[in-house]
């Protein structure tokens, strides 16, 4: 019985260092995509005429890293040509296939120039 309690202390001790590392990769990596993302949507060429507005995009990844739009939620109706003319297709710089056939859900906010 001791020694299985020592075992069990030595395994809870190396799988909690394990978790205790602060970089997660998958973190950063969908950090860079979303980052990539928005240079991507850079400098929109659409006039509103609220303050604001707000889209959601869903998307996911081919096997060549592009992104493919399913589906873009918006009031406004530019938008969703926008996004798609703008991301639909457009390859991203990630390595590995670890974001291959997942959904991803962004938010998109678009603030009205001001003169």
């Amino acid at each position: 019985m001791k020694k299985l309690t020592v075992v069990f202390t030595i395994v809870i001790l190396a799988t909690s260092s394990l978790f205790a590392n602060g970089k997660n990769p998958k973190n950063s990596t969908y950090e860079k995509l979303r980052n990539e993302i928005a240079v991507l949507l850079d400098n929109p060429l659409i006039t509103i005429e609220t303050p604001s507005t707000e889209a959601f995009i869903e998307f996911t990844l081919n096997n060549k890293n592009e992104i493919v739009i399913l589906t873009v939620d918006s009031e406004k109706e530019g938008i969703e040509a926008y996004v798609k003319s703008r991301l639909n297709y457009k390859k991203v710089n990630l390595t590995g296939n670890s974001t291959y056939k997942k959904n991803f859900r962004i938010s998109l906010k678009i603030l009205r120039a001001r003169n």
